[in-house]
Formats: structure tokens, C-alpha cells, sequence
């Protein structure tokens, strides 16, 4: 997940950039909105996304390849999915040893519902997807994909997000440091709602 969250922190510092120097001065709480097309074109730049299964049933790697028919609802995200497993091993026990079955790569497809919930003292935005509707491209590996697919469904999975760096600048015969902390994640049917708050430090040159 490491490169989708890299983008969202990157176009979160690019929006902010031209409001902190007067929002910041006032030290008030900014609110961005940051329409469904950015948040789209964000996720469709970062594409595709790889990531180890950590499983004591299945090894392998999975990435999602595709998400298509994204839809905002109220702290929900709403899409279809394409997910593709690679060199996968099903671990079985026989007698008190494991042994690791070949299973090759396989092609799926779900519609997922995503909700979201924002922990401020840790920076962590978690996401608990719901999914239905699932597909495999290989019929003989439906209880494959069904393996795959209960390792996410249902359980919240946790995005860091990086902290915003500083702004450095200079008034008069000060130095300001503006820092920024998220306040709130909010998802709303047409956008996503950032709320920061700026902290400002002032230092004689």
C-alpha cells in the first residue's frame, strides 16, 4: 500500500500549498474538498498495487489491478474490482506438517463497499471493506479466490498516513514553522472532506 499512500500524500501537500500561508496565520482549522475526480485519477495513477499475503493458509502475492464504477456515499466508497493472485501455495497440515500445494495464479472480480474511519493520535486512516458478488476467471479455483478474499472482507485494514511536512517561511525578523496534523477524513457523495489543523511556531532570525 506503500504507493497509494505516498500519492494521497502528495496531492494533499500539492492542494495545500496555496491556502496554509493565510489559513495558517489565523491558526483555524482548514477544510478542503477535494472532488471525486482527483481522488479517481490518484487511484487510477497508482495502479497496480502489490502486496504479500500474510496468511498460515496461503502463501503468494496479490494485486489489485483494476477498480472501476467508483462511487461516494457517506464515509463509503463504492467500486468493482479486479484482484489477481501470483504464485500462490495452499498450506495444508498432514500429521503436524505443513505441506504447500501449488496453486499457480488466479483472476478475480468483486464489488466492495469501503468504509472509513480516520484515528487522529495515530494518523491512521482504516479501511474495512465489505465484498460481494465475487467472480473467478477459473472455475476450478472459486474456493481459492474465496480464501483470498476472507484474508480482507470485513476487517479493517490500516493506511499510515505520512505526516505532512513543514512549512518553513519568513515574516519580519521571525521564522514561522507551520506544522499540520489531519484532523478528520470524511467521505462525502461527491467528495472527500480534509479537515487539517496548523500549528505555528515563530522564531527570532
Amino acid at each position: 500500500m506503500n504507493r497509494l499512500n505516498t500519492v494521497i500524500t502528495s496531492l494533499f501537500l500539492f492542494l495545500l500549498t496555496g491556502t496554509l500561508s493565510f489559513a495558517a496565520s489565523n491558526q483555524q482549522p482548514i477544510t478542503m474538498s477535494l472532488p471525486k475526480s482527483i481522488i479517481k485519477e490518484a487511484i487510477h495513477k497508482t495502479l497496480p498495487v502489490n502486496f504479500t499475503l500474510q496468511s498460515s493458509t496461503l502463501l503468494g502475492s496479490v494485486s489489485i489491478d483494476k477498480i472501476e464504477n467508483l462511487q461516494f456515499k457517506d464515509n463509503k466508497l463504492s467500486s468493482h474490482i479486479t484482484l489477481s493472485g501470483h504464485k500462490l501455495n495452499l498450506i495444508t497440515s498432514i500429521a503436524g506438517h505443513d505441506l504447500r500445494m501449488k496453486i499457480g495464479s488466479i483472476t478475480m472480480n468483486f464489488q466492495c463497499d469501503t468504509s472509513i474511519r480516520f484515528d487522529v493520535p495515530s494518523q491512521t486512516l482504516y479501511l474495512k471493506p465489505i465484498i460481494t458478488e465475487l467472480n473467478s476467471t477459473d472455475t476450478q479455483k472459486t474456493d481459492i479466490a474465496s480464501t483470498i478474499v476472507l484474508l480482507f472482507n470485513n476487517r479493517e485494514l490500516p493506511l499510515q498516513i505520512e505526516k505532512l511536512k513543514p512549512i518553513m517561511t519568513g515574516a519580519g525578523n521571525k521564522s514561522l514553522n507551520i506544522s499540520m496534523d489531519i484532523a478528520n477524513i470524511e467521505l462525502l457523495p461527491d467528495s472527500l472532506l480534509l479537515s487539517i489543523t496548523p500549528q505555528i511556531v515563530a522564531t527570532r532570525k
